[in-house]
C-alpha cells in the first residue's frame, strides 16, 4: 500500500540545510545504520555515523567528525540538484515482516522539513536514487567508521 501523507511541496526549501540524515532500520534486532549532517546555527558542523547492524552480536560502532562549511553546501547543492523537497510526504510501505525501513529527512533555517520514508520492492525510483545520493555522500565517513569497527 502505498499513499502519501502530508503534501509534496513544489517549490525548493528556503532557508539554510541545518540537518540531512538518511537511516535504514532492521528489525527484530537486525540493527540501526544512520549517517547524519548537523549544521546547527552558530555551532560547527558536524557528521555523525551510527552502524549497529546485527546488534544481537556486535556492539554500535559510532562517531562524529567535524566538518567545513563547504560540507554542508554541498549537501545543501546535491540535495537541491536531486529535487528532494518533491519527496516530502512520500511514504510507501508494503507490510513485509522483517524489511527494513528506510528514511531520507531534511530540516532548513527556515523551519522547512523533509522526510520520505519506505518499506518493500516496489519503490518510487525517485526515493531509491535521493537515498543512493545522500548515502554516497556519507560514504567516506562511514568507511572510516566500519574499518575502525573491523580492527
Amino acid at each position: 500500500m502505498s499513499l502519501l501523507s502530508g503534501f509534496a511541496q513544489n517549490e525548493a526549501p528556503k532557508g539554510k540545510l541545518v540537518y540531512c540524515s538518511y537511516s535504514c532500520r532492521r528489525p527484530a534486532m537486525g540493527g540501526n545504520n544512520y549517517c547524519e549532517l548537523i549544521a546547527d546555527s552558530g555551532a560547527v558542523p558536524k557528521v555523525r555515523v551510527v552502524l549497529w547492524e546485527n546488534c544481537r552480536w556486535h556492539d554500535e560502532a559510532k562517531q562524529e567528525f567535524t566538518v567545513g562549511q563547504q560540507d554542508v553546501a554541498k549537501m545543501q547543492r546535491l540535495l537541491k540538484d536531486i529535487e528532494i523537497w518533491k519527496l516530502n510526504g512520500y511514504h510507501h510501505d508494503e507490510m513485509l515482516d522483517g524489511a527494513p525501513t528506510y528514511r531520507i529527512y531534511q530540516e532548513y533555517s527556515s523551519g522547512e522539513k523533509f522526510n520520505a520514508s519506505w518499506v518493500g520492492h516496489d519503490i518510487k525510483g525517485e526515493a531509491l536514487d535521493a537515498y543512493a545520493t545522500i548515502e554516497d555522500y556519507f560514504s567516506l565517513w562511514r568507511e572510516m567508521v566500519e574499518s575502525k569497527a573491523e580492527q
